[in-house]
């Protein structure tokens, strides 16, 4: 019993940084943070989130969460990026849903 109360306290502990990149993808996207947050530093954050993410819900067991968070950090890579084109505010949106969905249902 120990151990599963402790693995799933370890998965919570990424829901405050899926809830902030949540914001923060909204935000970037309907242009409310400065021309400096640029695509590039919405891929790294985006790409270094969701991968941590998948490897904490894979390790807790939630296979759909851990799955959804590993396409978007492939989606959302910044050293082989996807020439997404018109598709990357799109993109950036399904991020953010993704991720706040996660925290509302895992919480």
């Amino acid at each position: 019993m120990a151990s599963k109360g402790s693995s799933g306290s370890s998965g919570k502990t990424i829901l405050i940084p899926l809830a902030l990149l949540s914001a923060f993808l909204f935000f970037q996207t309907f242009g409310m943070l400065p021309t400096s947050v640029n695509d590039d530093i919405v891929r790294w954050a985006s790409c270094a989130t969701f991968a941590v993410a998948a490897v904490m819900f894979g390790k807790d067991g939630s296979a759909i969460w851990c799955g959804l968070c590993a396409a978007m950090a492939v989606v959302l890579n910044p050293l082989y990026p996807l020439a997404l084109g018109d598709l990357f505010s799109g993109t950036k949106i399904l991020g953010g849903v993704i991720a706040g969905a996660a925290v509302v249902r895992n919480w």
